[in-house]
């Protein structure tokens, strides 16, 4: 796909992950609207007073909505195998993701006494923020890594190195009969 106008004001590295980065977000942003709604939807019901369990209980459905989705769409050019370890990984660096997420509504919950609804949600917008920086990093970086690219080593030459003549139009398995010299 060529660079549009806008991309090339983007270093040549960020331009590589660019499409990565916004596929991540799209998925973050659904996942953060559902994290938000189911959220809220405990907090203002069953949970009336337990904004870190509704916290917990909200990011894990995201984690599993945003498993599904990063795995089949934003990252679905990486390697396929391991999925086992794959998803483990996902799982243990999405808890890591709502541990930061609450503990930001820790501290404003018990650290700061803060228990109003939109000092809540603002401050559980902000866990987020923290959480998505680090789980883009992780999942690149760990979860769904890029398969290593094989590197080939040239051989140490012995003799001519010139590649010319009727060998080279044949198919490779005839390449062991001998070569008409015509």
């Amino acid at each position: 796909m060529p660079p549009t106008p806008l991309s090339r004001l983007l270093p040549a590295r960020l331009r590589g992950i660019a499409p990565e980065a916004l596929r991540f977000l799209a998925v973050g942003g659904f996942n953060t609207v559902l994290n938000f709604a189911v959220f809220n939807a405990l907090v203002l019901t069953v949970l009336k007073d337990g904004q870190l369990k509704a916290n917990i209980i909200a990011g894990a459905l995201a984690t599993v909505a945003s498993y599904v989705m990063n795995r089949h769409w934003t990252y679905q050019t990486r390697s396929q195998g391991q999925r086992r370890r794959e998803f483990v990984m996902f799982v243990l660096f999405n808890i890591a993701g709502i541990v930061i997420e609450t503990g930001v509504l820790f501290a404003v919950k018990y650290g700061l006494g803060v228990t109003a609804p939109i000092a809540v949600n603002a401050a559980k917008f902000f866990g987020i923020g923290l959480g998505t920086i680090f789980r883009f990093w992780s999942y690149r970086t760990f979860v769904f890594a890029a398969a290593p690219h094989s590197v080939t080593l040239p051989t140490q030459a012995t003799g001519p190195t010139q590649a010319t003549g009727p060998a080279l139009d044949r198919p490779l398995t005839e390449l062991s009969q001998p070569v008409d010299a015509r």
